[in-house]
């Protein structure tokens, strides 16, 4: 199939853009980028900017489009007017963050979810022209404009529009650092018994995908001819397993310190940024690691085992060491966390 992957040179865009050309398709990456690196010589880049000129790709035809970068329904609009109506399938990449709420454990493609309100699309029409490409440019309407993006897809499509609502995505090249961070740390702690901090209790849920399995599911949801929403995101398991698994795949020997949630927030530590995989305690989270994921499994949803997304983080960060990391705690904070620890 000739397929075009937007964001084409991003984390899961450029998983998608393997498993793609590892299946045999034409590949074409529509990339704002001046400077494209790192991807395979029989893949086309094609430059333009989404919310500036797409006249790059008009008449060009595609059979498959996997949109990894859409925050507005403009955007959304724009891009399908240019492929025009040739287009059999459009994957859009959108997010569990479209829920809102996560007091429901479980939560399916069925619960309801909140429009984007005007506040929202104005807050996405007021940004410059080099944030919209930026997720976090988008603050707390993010989800509701990726709602909104869904819709379009929809109202655009029909039948022909799939939405993938995917969960914290890991791996080597993820640019959230969330679990890397733990990764680094416990290998940091490799050879000796240091303690380290981590939230209590340990049998609370973390959640996440490796970037290539969704990346397989999106081109299954192609191949397969699957239209409508999906969450795509893993099993959940217990934070203390998730820590127990790096650490053996690493050869650790960290010592685990379990620290009340409460006494973290009272420090001022913030849950998710500097304790990464740590939900906020807030009702409004309390499932947000637990979302459901029935229904893509049915459709063939495979997740690897955890020690396959393992081992190549540890060796990309391995390589990268110099590089600072976008969150987790300082050694001050987990001092802290320390003397406070049970």
């Amino acid at each position: 199939m000739r397929c075009l992957v937007v964001g084409g040179t991003g984390f899961l865009g450029g998983a998608i853009v393997n498993a793609l050309a590892s299946d045999g398709h034409s590949v074409s990456i529509l990339s704002r980028g001046k400077t494209v690196s790192n991807v395979a010589p029989d893949v086309e880049i094609i430059r333009a900017d989404r919310y500036e000129d797409l006249t790059a790709v008009q008449g060009r035809q595609f059979d498959w489009a996997f949109d990894t970068c859409a925050y507005t329904p403009a955007s959304v609009e724009r891009l399908l007017i240019a492929l025009g109506k040739d287009l059999s399938r459009y994957i859009l990449i959108s997010s569990v963050s479209v829920y809102g709420t996560f007091a429901e454990d479980g939560l399916s493609e069925t619960a309801t979810v909140p429009d984007a309100s005007a506040e929202d699309h104005e807050k996405a029409a007021s940004l410059p022209s080099e944030n919209r490409a930026s997720a976090f440019a988008y603050g707390t309407s993010y989800g509701p404009l990726k709602r909104a993006c869904e819709q379009k897809a929809e109202e655009q499509l029909g039948e022909r529009a799939t939405s993938l609502r995917v969960g914290l995505l890991v791996g080597a090249g993820d640019y959230t650092d969330r679990l890397t961070w733990w990764v680094r740390r416990l290998d940091e702690a490799k050879g000796e018994r240091k303690k380290v901090p981590v939230p209590a209790p340990l049998d609370r849920l973390v959640q996440m995908i490796d970037v290539r399995d969704a990346a397989n599911f999106a081109l299954r949801c192609a191949s397969d001819d699957l239209s409508g929403i999906w969450n795509v995101t893993g099993k959940p398991i217990s934070f203390h397993e998730a820590l127990i698994e790096i650490a053996r795949v690493i050869g650790s020997e960290a010592e685990f310190v379990p620290v009340e949630e409460e006494r973290i927030v009272k420090a001022e530590i913030s849950p998710w940024t500097d304790v990464p995989l740590m939900a906020p305690p807030t009702p409004q989270f309390k499932y947000f690691l637990s979302i459901g994921t029935t229904k893509a499994q049915a459709a063939g949803l495979v997740c690897r085992p955890f020690p396959d997304t393992i081992t190549p983080l540890l060796d990309w960060d391995r390589a990268r060491r110099d590089v600072n990391l976008k969150c987790g705690m300082t050694p001050d904070q987990e001092a802290l966390l320390l003397k406070t620890g049970r």
